[in-house]
């Protein structure tokens, strides 16, 4: 076997993202792998430890770390995080900053950044202002990463992620209705829109770093398919044996709930609903691994979904 000479650091190798990419990269075995955790001591820091991951301690926040972590390493896989940041744009955008910067100093030859697009005018005229010229803070803050890394001189490619599938696991609450079936409510509505797997945003960042002067400069979406949420329902109750129903709300209601960043989520979830801008930017025709559809991930992960309804 030829020895792996590009080392390519994940951030967020614990996670969502930056885990399903060191899926497909080890999987790929073509790169050596430098994982970014903020506690090696963690379980799933061990894990990858185990796997053969180089599991290396820094944080988007710390500069400094950053720099030390990617010296000596190729290739950059960066996804910044709008909630760890305190929910905040201001934060967000300092760990994008702070990883480009690092970056550009360790010498990085290509920085693949999961990114999502800024609030076009008319978007940001009809829905409610979270004050500070912004409207859907993490889009915002993730389009402002983008800007600056466009102008740092590092060679890059964007990544365009949507809705998770995995998000009907970790964060959709189903609510026990009299009758013994489930309903789930938010405000997108009932029209499909584009969604995907963590395994897909893995692959298709693999596929980028695999090639990056085919994708340099290119926004490449990652999308599994288009669905709507009553279509998800119905294949969440196929998979589970139990009746789960979409029950959309307003925009007023879902921004009036007592969870965090309530009126930035309920502006995101209205900007799907509202304008196709979203699913314009994430055409089927333009991705470059096709990944699973809903009902395919549904029934690989049914004792999870039905774990939820228990």
């Amino acid at each position: 076997m030829a020895a792996l000479t590009k080392t390519v650091v994940v951030t967020g190798a614990t996670g969502a993202q930056g885990g399903g990419l060191v899926d497909a990269l080890l999987s790929a075995g073509s790169k050596k792998i430098r994982g970014i955790t903020r506690s090696c001591s963690s379980k799933k820091a061990k894990n990858l430890a185990a796997k053969g991951v180089e599991v290396v301690e820094a944080d988007l926040g710390n500069k400094a770390s950053l720099s030390k972590a990617f010296t000596g390493a190729d290739e950059l896989f960066l996804v910044t995080d709008f909630f760890a940041a305190g929910a905040s744009y201001e934060g967000e955008f300092q760990q994008g900053k702070n990883a480009v910067d690092a970056a550009k100093e360790a010498g990085i030859k290509f920085v693949v950044f999961s990114a999502l697009e800024g609030m076009p005018t008319d978007v940001k005229e009809k829905l409610p202002s979270l004050g500070g010229g912004l409207t859907v803070a993490h889009f915002e803050s993730k389009n402002a990463v983008s800007d600056y890394l466009a102008k740092s001189g590092l060679s890059y490619a964007l990544l365009r992620p949507c809705n998770f599938y995995e998000n009907m696991i970790n964060f959709t609450f189903y609510q026990k209705q009299d009758d013994g079936s489930y309903a789930f409510s938010d405000n997108m509505g009932t029209a499909p829109h584009a969604w995907h797997s963590v395994s897909t945003i893995g692959l298709t960042a693999a596929a980028i770093l695999e090639d990056p002067s085919k994708y340099k400069g290119k926004s490449v979406p990652a999308v599994g398919e288009h669905i709507g949420l009553p279509a998800m329902a119905q294949i969440v109750s196929d998979v589970t044996g139990k009746t789960v129903k979409y029950a959309p709300v307003s925009d007023e209601v879902f921004a009036s709930l007592p969870i965090p960043s309530a009126q930035n989520l309920a502006n995101m979830n209205s900007y799907y609903k509202q304008w196709s801008y979203y699913d314009d930017l994430r055409p089927m025709s333009e991705r470059v691994e096709t990944g699973p559809t809903f009902k395919e991930w549904a029934e690989a992960h049914s004792k999870a979904l039905k774990a939820k309804l228990e």
